[in-house]
């Protein structure tokens, strides 16, 4: 019998959203009527006909429901009744329909769709076995700025990204590292992470040499949104040199297009020749310590480079940085 009773309500419950509503108000009327009852009952001040009890205990059960608790004639209680629920149905739409939108943009957050807006930030486009490393040297090359957003752009779930850098990477510190799932080569989730507005942009590497493809892919759209008159540096890097041409072209000529097998196989080779090369690259490379930075400092134009690194007591002067992007290391006296 009790298998069959549970049967049946959950057969009911399955009816939608009219067989909720109806065992909701079966429920609380079950509940209230014989409070209500009780409390008419054991007042000392109750009426002393039943009928009078009766209406106290409509009226009750009417203010504890919100249905009004008019007493009279039929009509006027019945039209009570109609205007409490209209009003029940309104607030209980408003409050669902506010419910809602507040659910669909949390869960949109959640997700990683919303649009980054900010700048002067760095840009991570992509995601591979670099990632950690990449965000925690931002992290530690940005130890200067008082404010520092990082914006990460890849093909997966917001939270497991979050969750990965948080257990892989360094402690950021004051900079905040913001995720965003997405395609980087599809434009509409390109423009979540405002490139046109960042600082620098950086396009990493797949983990296998024929994903670069889509590198080249990114660089494209990459480069429909910034535009031709762009001042965001742009850093990519590709794992199969065949596509190193064709990554600087879709990139165009304010990229600089790294590939880093290539590279890597050149510090191998150096390090094997020299021992203790390795920790002189890494002391150069990584911006634990001391690192290279480029200054722009108004006070400089028209010094000799000698007369320059005197002016800068707190730092040591290695070279001079042009207009066009090259270097000179130490450039000869005049």
């Amino acid at each position: 019998m009790e298998a069959r009773l549970r049967y049946w309500f959950d057969t009911t419950l399955a009816r939608g959203i009219p067989a909720l509503c109806g065992w909701l108000a079966l429920g609380c009327l079950a509940l209230v009527v014989p409070v209500s009852a009780l409390l008419v009952w054991t007042d000392r001040s109750a009426p002393a006909t039943l009928g009078a009890r009766i209406a106290a205990v409509w009226r009750s059960t009417g203010q504890t429901m919100r249905l009004g608790g008019e007493v009279g004639p039929p009509l006027r209680i019945v039209l009570s009744v109609l205007l409490a629920l209209i009003a029940l149905l309104y607030v209980s739409t408003l409050v669902s329909l506010i419910t809602t939108g507040l659910t669909d943009r949390l869960m949109a957050l959640d997700r990683g769709r919303a649009t980054i807006l900010e700048r002067g930030h760095t840009v991570v486009l992509g995601w591979s076995e670099q990632i950690p490393t990449v965000v925690s040297e931002l992290v530690a090359a940005r130890t200067d700025r008082r404010r520092r957003v990082i914006a990460v752009l890849a093909d997966r779930e917001k939270s497991a990204m979050e969750e990965d850098l948080h257990t892989t990477a360094r402690a950021t510190g004051r900079t905040r590292v913001l995720c965003r799932t997405g395609r980087p080569a599809d434009p509409v989730a390109l423009a979540r992470v405002s490139p046109d507005t960042a600082d620098c942009v950086l396009v990493l590497p797949r983990d296998d040499p024929r994903d670069d493809a889509e590198t080249v892919k990114t660089l494209l759209s990459l480069s429909a949104a910034l535009g031709e008159d762009r001042r965001v540096r742009v850093v990519a890097a590709v794992r199969d040199d065949r596509h190193l041409a064709a990554a600087r072209l879709a990139g165009g000529p304010r990229t600089t297009v790294l590939d880093v097998d290539d590279i890597t196989a050149r510090l191998v080779v150096d390090c094997a020749r020299q021992p203790g090369l390795s920790l002189v690259h890494q002391e150069l490379l990584d911006f634990a310590g001391h690192e290279f930075h480029t200054l722009r400092d108004p006070r400089l134009p028209g010094l000799t480079f000698e007369e320059a690194a005197g002016a800068c007591p707190e730092s040591i002067a290695v070279g001079i940085a042009h207009d066009d992007g090259t270097v000179t290391l130490n450039p000869p006296r005049p």
